[in-house]
């Protein structure tokens, strides 16, 4: 039989009926692989919160491919948290989905005092995958966790700020093999994207499933993968190896009147705009605009990485590719740097040594 997830109130929404039409031809073929792949405990996890589309569609379409999928997120939205934690806080969990294997972590009553509030952060989402959920269901860690699809690019430097690559740090550092995926802003308000991000992630990790040795891990320990999409998704020019890099779509700054910054109050209209509140781009972005007038807070600039490499994710990413780029959690400079910073230093340590 085929899944309730193909069908619905679109069926005869032109827009519906083309993601139906990628999803039934996604169906086809994964069926096929089943017969080759095994299935995985996958622990599915994000920084957007558990009802965003990217996130729901991916669940589904892991599940149709046979595996079995925990999803443990944040409750509320905690992109940009990095690796932050929740110390000596209690942190609620809300398992009213969890007949669907579905849960969310964090204090959603905003009266509650900041000694009483505890927000369930990306890293703690997984923690709660990895030490709770995990070994309830399958008495064990996860085979892998899948931290994404986030409403919006990871790229370069400003991995370092992500909750998505957070939450697979914290991952690998367990031992458990982590794949972010990422997708452009626009991912969020344009619906269509959210089946070719779950293809495409389904394609990966069937590959890896399928050229893995028997009874090896699905990554070498200790590694894991960033995996971002262009903005037109539709029309990528195909999957490109990269590293991580620099280059990113922008820097971080800070801003006394967040109204004028416009990347910024992109990101806002597109938040405002899926939340049902409005109903065109220009109404979100008045509203955006009005909202945040006047308003200090965090905005985005032009990098100054001045990273120009093509292997570079961000300027392959920009350039319409699907981007594959492997990380391990090290943050250890190059062997050059290192070299450079004893030499500057070299006399330093031979006084420390002398007294």
């Amino acid at each position: 039989m085929l899944p309730h997830w193909l069908f619905g109130p679109g069926l005869f929404d032109p827009v519906c009926r083309q993601a139906m039409k990628h999803r039934l031809l996604l169906l086809l073929s994964l069926m096929f692989m089943a017969n080759s792949s095994s299935a995985l405990n996958i622990l599915l996890t994000n920084d957007d919160g558990w009802d965003t589309e990217n996130i729901r569609v991916l669940k589904l379409e892991l599940d149709a491919a046979g595996h079995d999928v925990i999803m443990s997120t944040p409750c509320t939205q905690q992109s940009g948290k990095g690796g932050a934690l929740t110390v000596l806080k209690h942190l609620p969990v809300n398992t009213s989905r969890s007949s669907r294997g579905e849960y969310c972590l964090g204090d959603v009553d905003a009266s509650k005092s900041y000694a009483e509030y505890a927000d369930g952060t990306p890293v703690m989402s997984a923690l709660y995958g990895i030490d709770v959920l995990a070994p309830r269901k399958w008495e064990g860690a996860p085979d892998l966790v899948i931290s994404g699809p986030n409403t919006g690019n990871n790229l370069g430097m400003v991995n370092n700020n992500s909750g998505t690559l957070g939450a697979a740090l914290v991952a690998i550092s367990r031992g458990i093999p982590a794949i972010a995926v990422s997708a452009n802003t626009m991912s969020l308000i344009d619906k269509t994207q959210a089946p070719i991000i779950a293809d495409v992630t389904l394609n990966i990790l069937a590959q890896l499933e399928a050229s893995r040795s028997p009874s090896a891990p699905l990554l070498p320990p200790l590694t894991g993968l960033n995996i971002n999409f262009p903005k037109e998704i539709k029309s990528h020019k195909g999957i490109k190896f990269t590293q991580v890099g620099w280059e990113s779509a922008f820097a971080l700054g800070f801003s006394t009147d967040l109204s004028k910054e416009k990347r910024i109050m992109v990101l806002a209209a597109a938040r405002i705009l899926d939340s049902g509140k409005v109903k065109s781009w220009d109404e979100a972005m008045k509203v955006a605009e009005s909202r945040y007038s006047g308003k200090n807070g965090l905005t985005f600039v032009t990098s100054g990485a001045d990273d120009v490499d093509p292997l570079s994710e961000g300027n392959a990413v920009h350039e319409g590719y699907i981007t594959i780029s492997t990380f391990d959690g090290s943050i250890q400079a190059a062997s050059e740097k290192s070299l450079a910073t004893q030499r500057r230093l070299s006399s330093l340590q031979k006084q420390m040594k002398s007294k």
